[in-house]
């Protein structure tokens, strides 16, 4: 029984502060500059997530870029621009680096 209610205890607290905010966004009016702060957000966490996937870090030295990882990001990069599909870049830059891994 016990170990129900953690379960169901992990699952709340888990899901509950990301779904929630979902709903009060369609109730509450935000002002103006924050519709503009949250317009840039998602395109900063995609740049965050893209640069350290690319960027090689080393002990005292600089990053190194990671030559299949953008060889790979071309074509999803262009895909997702063209398309505005972001399951069918995914899908692209997989393949892509599949293909790349094979053949390097």
């Amino acid at each position: 029984m016990y170990f129900y209610l953690a379960l169901f205890s992990a699952v709340l607290v888990t899901w509950l502060p990301r779904i929630l905010p979902f709903p009060l966004a369609k109730v509450l009016t935000f002002p103006d500059f924050f519709k503009r702060f949250l317009s840039y957000l998602s395109l900063s966490m995609m740049t965050t997530l893209l640069v350290s996937e690319l960027l090689v870090l080393h002990k005292n030295a600089l990053p190194t870029l990671d030559l299949l990882k953008f060889l790979a990001m071309i074509p999803a990069v262009i895909v997702g621009y063209v398309r505005k599909s972001l399951m069918l870049a995914v899908v692209v830059g997989v393949v892509t680096m599949a293909i790349l891994r094979f053949i390097f």
